[in-house]
């Protein structure tokens, strides 16, 4: 082989190895991005009112209706 084969092959191994490396980083960086947003905490919701009587509580639950 001549240096100009030689070196037209290092190049597009090169190129080659070089879109792997980016597919790679753009994979590793959804991933982690993924795993943060898996981590993060639910906000929790307190509720603070009076009890309302079991009987309006009832007639304005659509599933009590249902049961």
């Amino acid at each position: 082989m001549k240096t100009a084969n030689r070196l037209a092959v290092f190049a597009l191994a090169i190129a080659i190895n070089g879109a792997a490396v980016a597919a790679l980083h753009i994979a590793m960086v959804d991933g982690a991005q993924r795993a943060l947003a898996a981590n993060q905490e639910v906000e929790h919701i307190v509720v603070s009112a009076k009890r309302t009587p079991a009987a309006i509580a009832a007639s304005n639950c659509p599933t009590a209706k249902a049961l």
